[in-house]
């Protein structure tokens, strides 16, 4: 915010030295970083101004190492990302880790609060930790945080050994859990 206001006040500046006004009414007649001199010219100021990034979330860091399970989808509802483990053992928002090493290190708009409508979850076994066997990963359709009926669509991108799978897929009320089977050699 502050550079915003030194920016504006830098082409106030601007304006009074190169003899223009800035004006607010003609402000909404072009797009861009312009002034209008007295003689009614417009002059592109764009060399000067500062660009608007669009604003964006910062990604949470995810923790990575020999399995991964990333689930992303686009909506505002609570989907919940568990990992069954070769011993049977689920990590999940109830369980966050397990003693097999699999940790839930990232849970979004877990019971409809701080809801993003880029959410993340992700599962992980750190390197070396996570046993040999058959998995299964499951998308859940938790809760629904805003009105609607339709699926949830999603991508799961999982991590094993170093190869990369994107999965994808939807949950909803007549399906409310997708599983996707794996194992680790």
């Amino acid at each position: 915010m502050r550079n915003v206001l030194s920016s504006i006040a830098f082409v106030a500046s601007m304006a009074t030295l190169l003899g223009g006004i800035v004006s607010t009414a003609h402000a909404q007649e072009r797009q861009g970083c312009f002034m209008l001199t007295n003689r009614g010219e417009w002059v592109d100021l764009s060399p000067l101004c500062p660009s608007a990034a669009p604003f964006a979330a910062a990604e949470p860091e995810l923790g990575t190492g020999d399995i991964q399970a990333t689930l992303r989808w686009t909506t505002t509802d609570d989907l919940d990302l568990a990992v069954t483990d070769p011993n049977g053992q689920v990590v999940y928002y109830g369980s966050r880790s397990i003693p097999s090493g699999g940790q839930l290190d990232v849970d979004a708009n877990a019971a409809c609060g701080g809801t993003t409508s880029s959410p993340i979850e992700n599962v992980f076994w750190p390197p070396a930790q996570a046993p040999q066997g058959s998995y299964s990963v499951a998308v859940n359709l938790f809760s629904r945080c805003t009105s609607g009926s339709a699926a949830i669509p999603f991508e799961l991108r999982l991590l094993v050994q170093g190869n990369i799978q994107t999965l994808s897929g939807s949950v909803g009320e007549a399906n409310p859990v997708a599983t996707f089977p794996f194992t680790l050699p």
